[in-house]
């Protein structure tokens, strides 16, 4: 049966809707129309139990799907479910005109019948996982994945560079704390990691899918081994090298000019010097590495050394440090170093400082430079071979910083620590252990995957392999004759759809045919209840968009009522067919809201979705039609007022 549940949201919504209304003229539309005040807490979730059985195909006229969904879906014996946020979408930001809020309700609830009309049940996926685990790298990170891990009982394999000890772990990841803290986080860590097994070697070749990789390593001995694991995580450690400042401060020609590295070591030999701390104002360092000149410089001052900080811009998220090093009689001098000159056994430097136009000059006994860190030499070559991107400075990209931190751009390899970004020791180890649980989470816990998937007509397809090109994810691969899906790697988002030229892929529950029937059931509906009235479409993926529509809500800004979302999986499966078909129903225009550049959950959805409409706009233009009637536009939910600004009707 095909039932409608509306919630009143403890009666709140009747104030903006006439819910008897809605249902007098939306009851024929369903075989049952039930009203509850609160479908969201327990005895609404306990009214739904006896109300839904396995067979019904339901819509739900509530709140949004992304505070109702997860308890909802959790309970409900269908997975039949259209989520109408009859409150979000509607109630709260058309206050003003309680009629057209609830035609637009009504069309919305319509809307969902049709949906689940074209509804099929996910697709369960029986995974086949080795529950094993890789990870790659000698950084601190590296070592807690491996503690976390092992004492989840997961067999893990830590692969340290060639060579690499663990009087190296101290060594290259100094800059991370204290000395002493960090010695006794790497002892606590080779502890809890005793059950990993460790071996040094490279990573030469990498085959298979999340769930399943098989993984050449050389190891230091010359020799070869095949290792199959389930996930890999990278936690390499950075590298320093001199500064741009190395020329101009003798580096390499005088062993006065050296690292902040050999600074302790200077520090607890010498006394009475006078050291000059140099920063490169071109270099734009971490937090970490602030941090560790800030606490160097200081310990430096303490046993009774002048240390003069020439400095562009420390970043610390630690004030304590930059006040400890004030107190300890550190001199900091916002200045670049422009000039030294060798004198003796001393230098004379001459300072600038540009936002003020003073020269000032000093002669100090040691010049000290703040190093570049860097991404671990075989950074590149092991992303080459793990198929991951690069960002500009070398390290490897995450999938999305914000949402998804840990992961990759391919799935089932995840990062962590260094191998992200110079990192402190605390966030090293939280990004560590969020990697781990990432990797619990995806690999070992799970045994079944449910989702819609894309399915391909083997007569239709031309085998121009657009759809594997497009795929973020390694879903679709050629096999002979073949475009074949791999499940383990989909992350339903449908882009596939939108990428093939001849309509050879479908997606369950998301077909063209539903597509299609939906949107021209809404001008349908908007021009019998609304007349006119113009109305405008947004297709709106169902991450950052969303929620920046759904936070519009939230905050109460308000737009035109003849706004009607609709929510696809990723803006990248929106093909010029669905825009046009907007059009043609009377849209008096269509937006395509999207992920924020280089922030697409994804990866290519806010990319492809701007082609998209370029691609229509420039047909709609060789036809002599107005392409404005069409734009991409990006929401993300810290702006809830780009769904008020971009929405406005034209004129």
């Amino acid at each position: 049966m095909k039932k409608l549940f509306l919630c009143t949201c403890n009666k709140t919504l009747n104030k903006w809707l006439d819910l008897e209304r809605i249902q007098k003229e939306i009851g024929s539309t369903f075989e049952s129309v039930k009203v509850h005040d609160a479908l969201c807490l327990e005895e609404g979730l306990a009214f739904l139990d006896s109300e839904v059985s396995k067979d019904d195909a339901i819509v739900i006229g509530a709140c949004t799907s992304q505070i109702i969904g997860v308890p909802l879906e959790r309970r409900l014996k269908t997975e039949q479910v259209s989520f109408v946020p009859i409150r979000e979408h509607v109630a709260w930001v058309h206050k003003e005109d309680k009629k057209s809020a609830t035609n637009k309700a009504i069309i919305l609830l319509q809307d969902g019948a049709i949906h689940v009309n074209h509804m099929e049940p996910k697709t369960a996926v029986d995974l086949q996982i080795e529950k094993k685990i890789l990870v790659v790298g000698g950084g601190l990170a590296g070592l807690k994945v491996a503690s976390d891990l092992v004492q989840l009982g997961v067999e893990v394999t830590l692969l340290e560079p060639p060579e690499f000890n663990k009087d190296d772990y101290v060594e290259k990841n100094q800059f991370m704390a204290d000395s002493s803290t960090l010695k006794d986080t790497v002892n606590g860590l080779l502890a809890t990691s005793k059950g990993a097994k460790k071996l040094n070697g490279t990573v030469t070749s990498l085959s298979g899918r999340a769930g399943l990789f098989s993984v050449i390593i050389k190891l230091d001995d010359g020799k070869e081994m095949d290792l199959l694991v389930g996930a890999i995580v990278v936690a390499t450690h950075t590298e320093q090298s001199a500064p741009s400042l190395a020329k101009t401060s003798l580096y390499g020609k005088s062993e006065n000019s050296v690292l902040i590295s050999e600074l302790a070591t200077l520090a607890s030999n010498k006394s009475g010097k006078t050291i000059l701390v140099a920063q490169d104002p071109t270099y734009h360092e971490s937090d970490a590495e602030g941090s560790y000149l800030l606490r160097e410089v200081t310990q430096a001052a303490e046993k009774g050394n002048t240390v003069i900080v020439a400095h562009f811009n420390i970043y610390t998220k630690d004030e304590n440090l930059y006040r400890k090093a004030r107190e300890s009689g550190v001199i900091f001098v916002r200045g670049t170093l422009e000039k030294v000159d060798k004198k003796k056994d001393q230098f004379v430097c001459r300072l600038e400082n540009t936002l003020e136009s003073q020269v000032r000059e000093f002669t100090v006994d040691y010049i000290v430079l703040q190093p570049e860190r860097k991404p671990w030499s075989g950074t590149r070559k092991l992303a080459n071979t793990l198929d991951l991107n690069l960002d500009q400075s070398g390290f490897i990209k995450t999938r999305y910083s914000k949402m998804k931190p840990v992961q990759t751009s391919k799935r089932g390899i995840f990062i962590a620590g260094n191998a992200k970004t110079p990192m402190n020791l605390n966030d090293a180890l939280a990004s560590a252990s969020n990697a781990s649980l990432e990797v619990f989470k995806n690999i070992i816990a799970e045994g079944e995957r449910k989702g819609w998937i894309p399915v391909i007509d083997e007569e239709q397809c031309d085998l121009c392999e657009a759809c594997v090109n497009a795929c973020p994810n390694d879903a679709l691969r050629r096999d002979e004759d073949l475009i074949k899906h791999v499940p383990m790697n989909c992350e339903f988002c449908g882009i596939c759809v939108s990428a093939c030229p001849t309509r050879a892929i479908e997606f369950q529950s998301h077909k063209k045919d539903s597509w299609l029937a939906r949107i021209e059931a809404i001008g349908a509906n908007h021009k019998k209840l609304e007349g006119k009235k113009p109305f405008t479409l947004v297709y709106a993926c169902s991450e950052c968009a969303n929620a920046s529509i759904d936070q519009a809500g939230f905050t109460g800004k308000g737009y035109p009522t003849g706004t009607y979302v609709l929510q696809f999986p990723c803006a990248g499966m929106v093909s010029p067919i669905e825009i046009l078909k907007g059009l043609v129903e009377g849209a008096e225009q269509v937006i395509v809201a999207h992920c924020p550049p280089g922030g697409c959950h994804h990866q290519t959805g806010d990319h492809l979705s701007e082609l998209v409409v370029k691609f229509t706009q420039d047909m709609l233009t060789s036809i002599g039609q107005d392409p404005s009637r069409i734009k991409a536009t990006y929401m993300i939910a810290a702006l809830p007022n780009k769904m008020q600004e971009e929405v406005a009707h034209r004129g």
